[in-house]
């Protein structure tokens, strides 16, 4: 009786210790700038990212936040944040308050930031890239805020409107799969600091950020269009995302929607994410070679080994840069493969659970993947059109023959449940 007791109180230490997976899996950075050392004074940046920080707790985030804080407190709490992320979580880092442009790089301005040229405001900036590569590193999905590059504040006179390469504005920034990047600001133009409580883009977000009805991509449409009609076009909230899976942020884990106890069944929802669908595997490997394909940490074969995937592995493809592809197998593992041992087989699940949903983004990820821009709101907030083919019709997106044979078997399917 005695072990048996034990034995329970084991498990139940077990189920609770901070290791568990019951551990909290959303964690937050948020920091804002107002109080500059050498460049001009934001009176709501600091206050934008307390209540930012706020709602996120509110909301279950784990969060770490600081305050009108130098380079190096900055660089400390990023550490921070991905010293406490693992692989299922959902990682967000907003920051409020000065940032710019140099090169091709944005930076997010620290209140000891300084310069007389591009290189030594670099030297004393934190780079926007740093820190998403560190969440990235850890986290599967990453979201990133910025309500920032509200003025340039290292312009100068005339004769020098801004210091060495710093640009206008931020510039565009490509989120590896899985990331979602938001900002305040069309890329190139400058946003508002505003005279109220917060800024006009941070005062949409906390008015919607707490939806439990709406996902991510859903939010930051209703905080677009509320900054457009606040600036009167002036400003235009803008994002990249390459996300897999729908985030609800007001929802523990951040991927189911919570509907509401008294929903009236002819309301419409959101329909679920579809299921994960294999539609390449290992194929054509050497028999006499080595036996496997190596999934990489990089797109280089000198990059990490993760694991040794076999012939008839099914993967799930997530991009690709040139040969390579990033691929996750049925365990779980993400990384890089070359493409010349994996083939595409299509769909495997002509199954009760197919409906119009699952066909269509079926349909659209070949297009996705081979660089289909989507001109209609669905598939732009779907797949995003990053590194699309600009001004390539559908009919002409180079697919190969097996996948313009699953095209037109989904095609075939959508007709026949009535889907177009």
């Amino acid at each position: 009786m005695l072990s048996m007791l034990l034995r329970i109180l084991f498990i139940c230490f077990c189920c609770f210790s901070p290791g568990s997976s019951w551990a909290e899996n959303r964690v937050a950075l948020v920091i804002g700038n107002s109080d500059y050392d050498s460049v001009s004074y934001l009176p709501n940046a600091a206050k934008d990212a307390r209540d930012v920080s706020s709602t996120l707790r509110n909301l279950g985030f784990q969060v770490i936040d600081g305050f009108d804080l130098t380079q190096s407190e900055i660089l400390s709490r990023a550490q921070e944040m991905q010293r406490r992320l693992s692989p299922e979580d959902v990682a967000l880092f907003y920051f409020s308050g000065h940032g710019v442009q140099i090169g091709s790089e944005n930076y997010i301005i620290p209140v000891d930031a300084f310069g007389t040229n591009a290189e030594m405001l670099r030297s004393t900036s934190v780079s926007l890239q740093t820190i998403l590569a560190e969440m990235e590193q850890k986290a599967d999905r990453n979201i990133v805020i910025l309500d920032a590059c509200r003025n340039n504040p290292f312009e100068l006179d005339d004769k020098n409107r801004s210091i060495g390469g710093v640009a206008r504005g931020l510039a565009k920034v490509d989120a590896g799969v899985g990331s979602f990047i938001a900002f305040s600001t069309q890329p190139g133009n400058v946003a508002l600091d505003g005279s109220g409580e917060n800024s006009p883009f941070t005062e949409a977000l906390l008015r919607h950020l707490p939806s439990s009805q709406d996902d991510l991509h859903e939010v930051m449409r209703k905080v677009r269009r509320d900054v457009v009609n606040a600036t009167q076009s002036s400003q235009i909230p803008w994002e990249n995302s390459s996300l897999i899976d729908r985030i609800y942020l007001s929802n523990p884990g951040g991927l189911t929607s919570q509907q509401p106890s008294n929903a009236l069944p002819s309301e419409i929802s959101e329909p679920s994410p579809p299921k994960t669908v294999y539609t390449y595997q290992v194929s054509g490997l050497d028999p006499n070679g080595d036996g496997f394909l190596a999934l990489r940490n990089g797109t280089t074969s000198q990059a990490t080994r993760l694991a040794k995937m076999t012939e008839g592995t099914k993967l799930e493809f997530l991009g690709q840069k040139g040969v390579w592809f990033n691929v996750r197998t049925e365990a779980g593992l993400q990384g890089w493969a070359h493409s010349n041992w994996i083939r595409f087989i299509g769909s495997q699940s002509a199954s009760p659970a197919e409906n119009c949903e699952t066909l269509w983004y079926e349909r659209n990820a070949i297009f996705a993947r081979n660089g289909y821009c989507f001109r209609g709101a669905r598939g732009r907030a779907t797949f995003s059109n990053a590194g699309c083919r600009q001004g390539v019709a559908a009919q002409n997106i180079p697919l190969s023959t097996a996948e313009r044979r699953e095209v037109e078997r989904l095609l075939a399917r959508e007709n026949a449940l009535n889907c177009r």
